[in-house]
């Protein structure tokens, strides 16, 4: 019920296109219900050479027997057959126009809702720190968001269709079937707890095959997309058939459950039947005998009670089914809404303070940090002056915490110990997107759409002018090979820019940041994968990003940071020495075997940093 009522919030906007549907349902259940009694007058008729007009209308079969008769009855029978078969197709097209716009109408809604899920789902996502998707599979999320969404929405709004016409659907026939006779309905209605049993037991069963599908579903998509992700080294290491096999795997674990889930569900309605077809042929023996044997109903009541009751069957088979529908539902609504109600672990203030640029700088003042409450400090005791214009390196082994330092002052982590502020005041009362948008940022693991380069450049302002567009490119030393291409700067870079070189990447992503005019340049690694050709123009690109601004190198080179004002050297998470390249080289061990080692082709690097 609970998936019930935050699925109703979505469908509240759309309260015109619902009262659509209500009116419609309304006019089919009328409809419908008028078909089958006139279906029932028109074989009375036929059978019996004749229809029954009372003479009294004290009782509501007789009342509707007798607007029947008025309708349908004329001196010659055959011109009563031929008004009572007009009047059933007229009846029977009804019903089928408002079902269809019934149905139309929730289409409508279904596919509206679908729409603002995933929207919403995807924004709330994208709100949540990094630390989030570090933890979190990313097939699952994938998942959530397309089949998860649309299992969801396919069950309620079935379900939703149901729950309005079927009730009321039932409701009329029943209204009916008590009007011809209050002792044959009641008979018929152990059809009800009977069905109810069996459909309540399958429930149970159908939610937790449906919970299993969509867990296996999310860790197929996950599979998949890291495989695609992957092609280059699974093409490399001539895996394909690991990775097929592995795929089969998942692929018959999926089936094995999908099939077992649909087994379920199809079970529903034909077991429902056949108790139904039970019951009903009870109801026949104790009707006949009512009609033959003790003469208590007449044939044409009885007729027109066991069409009615035939036709009670389609709604209430379909009210069973409606239970099966919302069990599925349940297990795709709860992994959705867990997604919708995780909330992200870096707080925003309620009232941030804006940002406006950078006066003196940032200031670390015992900054402490750990992934998590049972993992070991990455950070420790961080004590750390960034001054406002000034080219700084932070240097040491992999796993030292070199990028942990750097994701902390745009906020995608927050200290769990000390704090980090900016002219004086902690970031974590500043506006974000403000705090974030002084950084520009160029890692060694260039992050490239599958859009247009003159998109990718202008990621984050999509509005620029292409000119502008061109000048970055040009800054970046990439104008030259961009504008060789047959389409230009609309050449689309494929997925991950795989069409492009490393270095050509690379610059795409410099032009990017140039775009972006940040007050502060953050360059992890930015030049480590290079090769020298490649290094040579991307430093060109570099010179003209990091001119006038504060910059920031992450890097374990030591020829790198040669060049910094100051030079932070990190070792196991914390901070050993400061100081420019010469005065570390005379005092610090490390630094001078690090330097010694780079010198003689020797890398220091270590296993072991978690980057985010």
């Amino acid at each position: 019920m609970n998936t019930l009522r935050r699925f109703a919030g979505y469908m509240r906007p759309h309260l015109g296109y619902i009262v659509a549907t209500l009116i419609s349902t309304g006019l089919f259940v009328i409809f419908s219900s008028a078909a089958y009694w006139l279906s029932a007058s028109f074989l009375s008729a036929l059978f019996s050479g004749g229809l029954s007009t009372p003479e009294q209308t004290s009782s509501l079969n007789d009342l509707l027997k007798h607007w029947t008769a008025v309708l349908l009855v004329r001196d010659d029978p055959t011109q009563t057959l031929i008004r009572a078969a007009v009047m059933i197709v007229i009846a029977f097209f009804g019903k089928n126009l408002f079902s269809y716009l019934q149905l139309w109408f929730v289409s409508f809604v279904e596919q509206r809702v679908i729409k603002e899920i995933r929207d919403q789902l995807l924004g709330h996502l994208l709100r949540q720190d990094l630390a989030f998707f570090q933890l979190e599979h990313r097939g699952h999320l994938i998942s959530t968001v397309l089949n998860d969404v649309e299992q969801l929405n396919l069950a309620l709004n079935k379900s939703f269709t149901k729950m309005i016409r079927d009730p009321i659907n039932a409701l009329l026939l029943l209204v009916l079937l008590f009007a011809v006779s209050w002792k044959l309905t009641l008979a018929a209605l152990v059809i009800v707890p009977a069905v109810g049993w069996t459909v309540q037991f399958l429930a149970r069963k159908i939610k937790q095959h449906a919970a299993g599908v969509q867990e296996l579903l999310a860790r197929l998509t996950g599979q998949l997309q890291e495989t695609i992700s992957g092609i280059r080294i699974v093409k490399a290491f001539t895996n394909e058939p690991f990775e097929v096999g592995r795929f089969q795997q998942f692929t018959a674990s999926h089936y094995r459950s999908s099939l077992g889930r649909e087994r379920l569900r199809r079970l529903v309605i034909p077991l429902n039947e056949v108790v139904g077809v039970l019951i009903i042929s009870s109801i026949l023996y104790v009707g006949g005998e009512l009609v033959l044997v003790k003469g208590s109903i007449n044939s044409e009541d009885f007729l027109r009670f066991l069409v009615l009751l035939f036709a009670l069957l389609t709604p209430l088979l379909s009210l069973t089914n409606l239970l099966a529908n919302i069990r599925v539902a349940e297990a795709s609504g709860d992994r959705v809404f867990r997604l919708l109600d995780t909330i992200p672990q870096i707080p925003r203030a309620s009232k941030p303070v804006a940002v406006h640029g950078v006066e003196t700088g940032f200031r670390f003042e015992n900054v402490g940090f750990r992934y998590a409450d049972d993992t070991p400090e990455v950070l420790s005791s961080i004590d750390l002056e960034i001054k406002a214009g000034e080219r700084l390196a932070i240097v040491g082994k992999s796993g030292s915490g070199k990028s942990t330092l750097i994701n902390l002052l745009p906020r995608f982590f927050d200290p769990t110990a000390g704090r980090i502020t900016l002219d004086g005041t902690d970031i974590r009362e500043l506006d974000v997107e403000g705090l974030r948008g002084l950084f520009g940022i160029v890692t060694q693991q260039v992050i490239l759409f599958h859009d247009t380069i003159a998109a990718n450049i202008a990621y984050g302002a999509p509005d620029t002018e292409h000119e502008r567009i061109v000048e970055a490119a040009r800054f970046a030393q990439a104008d030259e090979f961009i504008s060789a291409l047959h389409e230009g700067y609309d050449t689309v870079v494929g997925e991950q820019g795989f069409l492009f070189s490393g270095g050509q990447r690379q610059r795409i992503s410099i032009a990017r940041a140039i775009l972006r005019n940040p007050k502060i340049v953050i360059l992890d690694e930015a030049t480590s994968a290079l090769d020298p050709e490649s290094e040579s123009a991307v430093s060109k690109a570099l010179d003209h990003l990091t001119s006038g601004r504060t910059v920031i190198t992450v890097t374990h080179r030591i020829a790198s940071a040669a060049t910094a004002d100051r030079i932070v050297l990190l070792d196991e998470g914390r901070i050993i020495d400061i100081g420019t390249h010469k005065q570390l080289l005379k005092r610090n061990a490390l630094y001078k075997d690090l330097a010694a080692r780079q010198q003689l082709g020797i890398s220091p690097t270590v296993s072991g940093e978690k980057t985010a």
